[in-house]
């Protein structure tokens, strides 16, 4: 029934190594038996058991003090020790944890605090008392490994620190060097930029003087064999030329003296201007030049023109120079959502040479080409692509590229849009009568089916045609049905010079004396076929065929209501600008072209023209001048259109003529453009690009006004 014996304590002890004894009582045994069990053995505590499960502890005091009493021996020797057993003991399992054990032990009243603890099976039979002394050694034991543990651990962490603070001492130094190192590799950057700039400028002088003196040489009075000299000498002048501007771009790039300024641009313009600049070459090389543009796309938008342009003439020179069969397309769109903004994305694709997929990852490196021959096979920096990057990166858009061996390459260019809604399709200021139909034909399927929808983005129907055997029977289907088509669309250079071919059948057969023809035709490749003598001579759209151009060819083309309205028209022209009365017109217009234009069409009408190129001008003007009209363009450097008038119509900068009359003639021509400009107190708005009976109808009605106020 007992164990006894002093025990060891291991830090990694279980309960049954702490037991101190193993000593129980029936419960029903008498104190004085108990006091007897409690003088045989030197134990404080006994267990007690009813049918061997341990129901309770007892203690030496407290059976030592129950037979003491001062009732006398006799009356407390029968009680029984059940009766008299500590209050709720501590009786634990043996599979209880130890930390679960020593949280409980330490955790009880203080009047238990030194009881023993019953140790019990799964059954509740006596496996041992754990005495108190010998968890607190334990305890003891464990909070000295801990502490050994930690004492270690600081000398490691010591140890460590020591080791860190080395390694940073030893990284200062690596930094100290590697940022000398930075130092001088940008200095070194730098002065060789500098040197690259300098060099290109030096270089740019004479070689700007040959071209110019070659140029000269051309035109003067030299034989066929010498003006074929002359045209290489340009051609490689220019050649080089464009190197040295490649060389010079890269190195602003490279010292950071390139900036980008953006502005509000008029983008379908920019495009078509961008492709009518490279269409010779590609006509040269007979290929399918096409300019797709969504009717989504803003008619403004605020980006860098020069940079934008330099990227697109880049990726579409690049396209005609690596193409030799098919064609270049360039896709423009609108795209992204409300979450992620709004973007322009502009696609070139080719039907070229294509890039293996292993030259992709290095297409964009300076001085590096898709592939090494190429370099000398086509020529070129390998800077093009490169400077564009970068110029892209600078605008925070992004360049990429998808493309395949011998099949073709598409490079897409994508800019952030500062709009917070998809923008609208964009609405024709001059419509068009409702049911004109037009039939394109073109051995081009591509170019057939971007023709088509652009023509139908204007109003009109339009159907293809991939020959000329086709077209007639189209055209003379239509007639049949009585619903002609009123525009026929050719291409010059069709297979087997059929374009010739129809259209003498199409001038000679009165049936078709309402359709017009307009031949689609290349830059510098203009049919070569004489036409018939005949009032009805074709038009010419040249390519690749871009909304403004169409959309004024559509209007110079449209068919009239009848004969008589259209001679009448004829001889009403000429009256009505002929009986205008000369106004004294200010023309506020900072782009050269267009005031050339407009000087042109005010000359003919007959009025008195002062100019200024930007709004600061103008008031200057309009303080020592009697002026009648102001036609003021919107966008202009120092002082717009917009302030311009506020300042005009609120008497500021000394201008008493606050009431003259301002037409907004602009090239701004979205929704709600209008009514911006007679919301800052014009009087009327134009549309570019203006035709002079538009003009002439606008002056007539001021003309009007200003005899009125004069009576």
């Amino acid at each position: 029934m007992e164990t006894d014996g002093r025990i060891a304590i291991a830090p990694n002890a279980r309960l049954l190594d702490l037991v101190g004894h193993k000593l129980a009582v029936p419960g029903n045994t008498t104190l004085a038996e108990v006091q007897k069990v409690f003088h045989e053995h030197n134990f404080k505590y006994l267990a007690i058991h009813e049918n061997e499960r341990i129901t309770g502890i007892c203690s030496r005091e407290r059976v030592g003090d129950l037979l003491g009493s001062q009732f006398g021996y006799s009356i407390y020797a029968k009680k029984l020790i059940r009766d008299y057993t500590i209050p709720e003991p501590e009786i634990l399992v043996i599979g209880t944890p130890l930390a679960t054990v020593l949280e409980r032990v330490f955790s009880r009243p203080a009047e238990h605090f030194y009881h023993d603890v019953a140790l019990v099976d799964d059954k509740y039979h006596l496996a041992g008392l754990i005495p108190v002394d010998n968890l607190v050694r334990f305890q003891n034991a464990l909070l000295s490994d801990k502490l050994n543990i930690l004492s270690a651990n600081e000398k490691s962490l010591l140890r460590q620190k020591g080791e860190l603070a080395d390694l940073a001492e030893r990284l200062e130094v690596a930094n100290a060097e590697l940022q000398t190192a930075r130092d001088v590799a940008i200095e070194s950057t730098k002065l060789k930029s500098q040197f690259l700039a300098n060099m290109s400028h030096e270089i740019r002088t004479p070689m700007n003087g040959i071209i110019g003196m070659i140029s000269l040489l051309t035109d003067s009075e030299v034989n066929e064999e010498q003006r074929h000299y002359c045209q290489t000498i340009q051609k490689s002048a220019e050649a080089l030329l464009g190197l040295i501007n490649d060389i010079l771009d890269f190195s602003k790039i490279e010292a950071g003296r390139l900036d980008v300024s953006n502005e509000e641009t008029p983008i379908r313009d920019l495009a078509e201007e961008c492709l009518s600049l490279l269409s010779e070459g590609a006509a040269n090389k007979h290929l399918e030049l096409i300019l797709d543009i969504d009717p989504a796309v803003p008619e403004w938008i605020e980006v860098d023109p020069l940079r934008y342009r330099q990227i697109i003439n880049n990726l579409v020179g690049n396209a005609i120079k690596f193409t030799n069969d098919g064609e270049v397309i360039v896709r423009i769109r609108v795209q992204g959502g409300a979450e992620e903004g709004y973007f322009l994305h502009t696609e070139v694709q080719d039907s070229g040479i294509g890039i293996e997929e292993k030259h992709l990852h290095t297409l964009f490196e300076p001085f590096t080409q898709g592939d090494g021959s190429t370099s000398r096979k086509y020529g070129g920096t390998g800077l093009g692509l490169a400077i564009s990057h970068r110029l892209a990166t600078l605008m925070e858009g992004k360049l990429g590229c998808e493309s395949e061996n011998e099949v073709g390459s598409s490079f897409w260019l994508t800019l952030p849009l500062s709009v917070t809604k998809a923008p609208d399709s964009i609405t024709p200021q001059r419509p068009l009568p409702k049911g004109l139909r037009a039939l394109v034909v073109d051995d081009h399927d591509i170019a057939s089916e971007t023709l088509c929808r652009q023509i139908t983005n204007f109003g009109p129907y339009a159907a293809p045609a991939s020959d000329t055997f086709s077209a007639m029977r189209f055209l003379k289907e239509a007639i049949d049905a009585n619903d002609p088509f009123h525009y026929l669309f050719i291409d010059s250079h069709l297979p087997e010079n059929t374009t010739e071919e129809l259209c003498r059948q199409i001038h000679e057969d009165e049936s078709f004396s309402d359709t017009t023809i307009i031949l689609l035709s290349p830059v510098g490749k203009a049919p070569d076929f004489n036409q018939p003598n005949s009032e009805r001579t074709s038009k010419v759209l040249l390519k690749p065929v871009g909304p403004n151009g169409l959309e004024e060819m559509l209007h110079r083309a449209k068919p009239q209501v009848n004969a008589t309205t259209k001679a009448e028209e004829a001889n009403e022209e000429p009256q009505r600008i002929a009986e205008q009365k000369p106004l004294r017109i200010l023309l506020a217009e900072d782009n050269g072209t267009n005031r050339e234009v407009a000087i042109t069409i005010l000359e003919r009408l007959g009025h008195k023209i002062h100019m200024a190129e930007n709004g600061m001008q103008a008031l200057d003007i309009l303080r020592s001048e009697k002026i009648d009209c102001i036609l003021m363009d919107c966008q202009m450097p120092v002082m717009d259109g917009y302030e311009t008038t506020r300042a005009i119509r609120e008497g500021f900068h000394g201008v008493s003529q606050n009431s003259v009359t301002i037409i907004a003639m602009t090239a701004h021509a979205m929704q709600g453009d209008r009514q911006r400009c007679l919301q800052a107190g014009m009087d009327d708005y134009i549309s570019k690009p203006v035709t002079i009976e538009r003009l002439a109808e606008i002056l007539h009605g001021v003309s009007i006004r200003t005899s009125n106020i004069a009576q």
